[in-house]
């Protein structure tokens, strides 16, 4: 069942929560999801930084780009520039894909509702995950590098039909 839309409220932040999977049931397998973290960004950083499975860039029309072990070290060829452009990265998507045991998360750096509807960057997002040189779970968390969920691999492909 798809969850409807629900802005959290924590402390000063706002934070999206999206998709199937509740912030507490995804809190089970990633505690810095959870309501009331302290430290959630340096959690989320360390996990995502630890020993990913894939590092990525997307490109705009949604090719994927390999970023080895770092972004800043591996922009797409000819776009360094888009390292100067937070959050929006002239239009790219960058992330991490990691897994803890049995449960794969995607961070994504971007802006909070880049992928929370049907977008060009949730369009962008899922063209590009579907180039991954391994299977991406349909289950695996998809999040902000601020925590906010956009649901699972599952929800966002059912998003971007609706």
């Amino acid at each position: 069942m798809f969850a409807t839309y629900v802005d959290e409220k924590f402390g000063s932040l706002t934070m999206i929560t999206l998709g199937s999977i509740s912030r507490q049931q995804a809190a089970l397998w990633f505690p810095f999801l959870e309501e009331g973290f302290k430290g959630r960004r340096t959690a989320i950083r360390d996990l995502t930084h630890g020993v990913p499975e894939f590092v990525f860039w997307i490109y705009p029309d949604g090719r994927l780009h390999n970023a080895g072990r770092s972004h800043r070290s591996n922009p797409p060829p000819g776009y360094e520039h888009i390292l100067n452009d937070e959050p929006d990265y002239g239009g790219f998507l960058r992330g991490r894909v990691v897994r803890i045991v049995d449960h794969q998360l995607i961070a994504v750096y971007c802006r909070e509702d880049s992928l929370a509807s049907n977008t060009t960057q949730l369009k962008q997002f899922l063209a590009g995950v579907d180039q991954m040189p391994f299977p991406i779970d349909d289950a695996a968390l998809v999040i902000s590098d601020n925590a906010d969920i956009y649901g699972t691999m599952s929800d966002l492909w059912e998003r971007r039909y609706t």
